[in-house]
């Protein structure tokens, strides 16, 4: 399970720094630009989504839930959809006219615009990989939260208003720890709503 939440949290810091760099290059731009165009501003709302993702990234290697840890490889989905989207707000800022189906670039490229769309394309190509490590960290943490259920006793919530409680207690006839020398003991608790 250490490979797998070394490898998410490398994943991780790579969204922090893609999307702070993605945010400082739009912020330049953006400053720089003498009419706010949907080209200048998208870095910044992409990089605040890497950010987000970078988040919630740390967060899945700190927790280890299966919940945390999806939330993380949902966000790395949604990031990618955006940078999609930032991509071709970006390839705007490169053309200079459009003219019966022909579009013409411009003759000098804005250099901010180049180190988004790169950017944006670095930031793609981890949103694909993040979460093939992260399936499999979720795969482990569900297999460690099975195994803290063997213990003497796990909950059961069974609906809205019935918890169950379930206790092992163990048979004087048989020794083993399997699931045959244990009598399971169900004792239903009912709840309200307050």
């Amino acid at each position: 399970m250490w490979a797998s939440a070394a490898t998410v949290f490398v994943l991780s810091v790579f969204h922090g720094c893609l999307g702070v760099i993605s945010i400082c290059v739009g912020l330049f731009a953006s400053i720089r630009a003498e009419v706010w165009l949907a080209h200048s501003v998208s870095p910044i709302w992409s990089g605040a989504f890497f950010a987000v993702t970078a988040i919630l990234g740390f967060a899945s290697t700190r927790r280890k839930t299966p919940y945390m840890i999806m939330c993380f490889t949902a966000f790395c989905v949604v990031s990618m959809v955006t940078a999609i989207v930032s991509i071709q707000l970006l390839r705007l800022g490169l053309v200079n006219h459009t003219t019966d189906g022909h579009t013409f670039q411009k003759e000098d490229l804005d250099m901010c615009i180049l180190v988004a769309l790169g950017t944006t394309g670095l930031e793609i190509v981890v949103c694909l990989v993040s979460p093939i490590p992260s399936w499999r960290l979720a795969k482990l943490a569900k297999i460690e939260l099975q195994a803290k259920r063997e213990g003497p006793f796990h909950i059961e919530v069974l609906g809205q208003k019935d918890i169950v409680v379930v206790s092992r207690q163990s048979t004087p006839n048989c020794k083993k720890k399997s699931n045959a020398g244990y009598r399971l003991k169900r004792e239903h608790i009912h709840a309200t709503i307050l």
